[in-house]
């Protein structure tokens, strides 16, 4: 049996509850839209407004639910490694952390050297589906072209399907990024009927939208690509106390966001992402894996995919430990099984964040690798059928004897999961080799994808193409 989404926590009457409560803020509270654009659209769809606040009737944000499509094909350079969003479970790149934690010298800033080779790392990485977004971002490039020459970056790392980095401060360059797919695929207007990409944008708790993400939504919509919409409050600091309604606000925050994109272009893709966190009011702190987190996100999984039908993407797979440790291990496998079993589709962070989303480890990237098999795995559950029942096998069996010759073994013992990085073998044989811990074994494997991985997996004439169109927005 599929293990898939049968960790609940909330009864069928709670989801109902929840959307009816979510209505109710949307027509009476409202969300406010700081941009004039996103306040005509709605007016001309017939919302009420009152300045730049929105307000909500039932019809409209339920026929905007039922556009969006459940899944959608997200496309890679590489068609081989296309992966479907909201079908399967997709690992994408961590976004937003400030630094890099280089192995035995502890954090520092991050270069575009350093977000190439996390991006190497990615690519060679069984266990991630999508690359690029902003896992670092580097202090010594131009901040008007930090996000395009992180995104070229990723192109010439990575053939897996890349995310836009978060870092597009204006129009311009959001447009930027989305011409450099067209230069990529070799066609004028390509993006126009595929799914090249994606655009995380993020509410303001509580209840408000501002330009900027505004802007974000409205330019990949108009390029029909998907958008991720995330809420991200804290409890008991930008949302309630309660953790129920904590889940509350951020749904419907999202679903605002939802409704606009759907405005702008009926049918498209949009995920809604659940960031939202536990307010650790003894330290005036949040904490992204404590267990109040972990129970916030299943319940917002579960009202994506078992109550909207969406895609269901969640930040998890994440920890508030400084370094690679014990604590490290604990949180983020707290964090990333949880959100498997509930259900979660994509997840956000999930590959190598340390201290609370504010840096980046490549040596826990690979062992984030292996956590990710880990689950995959257990997801699957085992086989049922009468094959798998051995009946046979135990009926004939004599006592005391084994199973080491059987024909079924034979067959069958190389069935089970093997670790990557994690060591199996006798203490005997580990000392043997040097008695070398798991973040060491991360460490080697590190330098050897960094020094086996080519320059560029881009062709020499469309990467020449690719390069003068960066040249030219840097000035160059």
């Amino acid at each position: 049996m599929n293990l898939t989404g049968q960790l609940k926590i909330l009864s069928d009457t709670d989801m109902a509850a929840v959307h009816e409560k979510i209505l109710i803020l949307l027509k009476e509270k409202g969300i406010v839209f700081q941009s004039d654009d996103a306040v005509e659209t709605f007016r001309r769809h017939g919302a009420k407004i009152s300045d730049h606040t929105v307000f909500f009737d039932k019809n409209l944000v339920e026929t905007a639910l039922r556009q969006c499509p459940s899944s959608f094909l997200l496309e890679a350079m590489d068609p081989a490694k296309n992966v479907r969003v909201g079908e399967d479970l997709c690992i994408h790149p961590a976004g937003g952390e400030v630094y890099y934690f280089e192995h035995g010298s502890g954090r520092r800033t991050p270069t575009l050297r350093d977000f190439g080779n996390i991006q190497r790392i990615y690519h060679s990485c069984e266990n991630i589906d999508i690359t690029g977004f902003q896992p670092l971002s580097p202090v010594d490039i131009p901040p008007e072209t930090k996000g395009l020459q992180c995104l070229f970056e990723s192109m010439k790392n990575s053939d897996k399907p890349i995310i836009c980095p978060m870092e597009l401060d204006t129009v311009a360059q959001k447009e930027d990024c989305l011409e450099l797919f067209n230069i990529a695929y070799g066609k004028e207007d390509y993006l126009r009927d595929h799914y090249l990409t994606t655009h995380a944008v993020c509410s303001n708790s509580p209840f408000f939208y501002s330009d900027f993400a505004c802007e974000g939504i409205r330019v990949y919509a108009k390029h029909r690509q998907p958008i991720i919409i995330v809420s991200a409050p804290m409890s008991g600091i930008t949302s309630p106390v309660r953790l129920f309604a904590t889940v509350i606000q951020s749904l419907a925050e999202m679903i605002s966001g939802l409704v606009y994109a759907q405005l702008i272009t009926p049918g498209l893709p949009v995920v809604m992402s659940a960031s939202l966190t536990y307010g650790n009011l003894r330290y005036a702190s949040w904490e992204c894996a404590a267990p109040d987190t972990a129970m916030m996100l299943m319940a917002t999984i579960q009202m994506f995919r078992d109550f909207y039908h969406l895609p269901a993407r969640a930040q998890t797979g994440v920890t508030s430990s400084k370094c690679i440790d014990y604590q490290a291990g604990m949180e983020t496998m707290q964090s990333f099984l949880t959100s498997a079993l509930a259900g979660v589709q994509m997840t956000s962070q999930s590959m190598g964040s340390l201290g609370n989303l504010m840096a980046v480890s490549p040596e826990k990237i690979i062992l984030d690798d292996e956590l990710i098999g880990r689950v995959r795995y257990m997801l699957k559950g085992m086989d049922t059928d009468e094959e798998a029942a051995a009946m046979e096998e135990m009926m004939k069996i004599d006592p005391c004897g084994d199973f080491l010759t059987s024909e079924a073994t034979m067959l069958h013992f190389r069935d089970g999961w093997q670790p990557t990085v994690s060591d199996w073998r006798s203490y005997d044989q580990w000392e043997q080799d040097g008695a070398e811990d798991v973040v060491e074994a991360a460490h080697r494997k590190v330098k050897a994808i960094l020094a086996e991985s080519g320059q560029s997996l881009l062709d020499a004439e469309r990467e020449k193409l690719m390069t003068a169109f960066v040249r030219k927005k840097m000035g160059l």
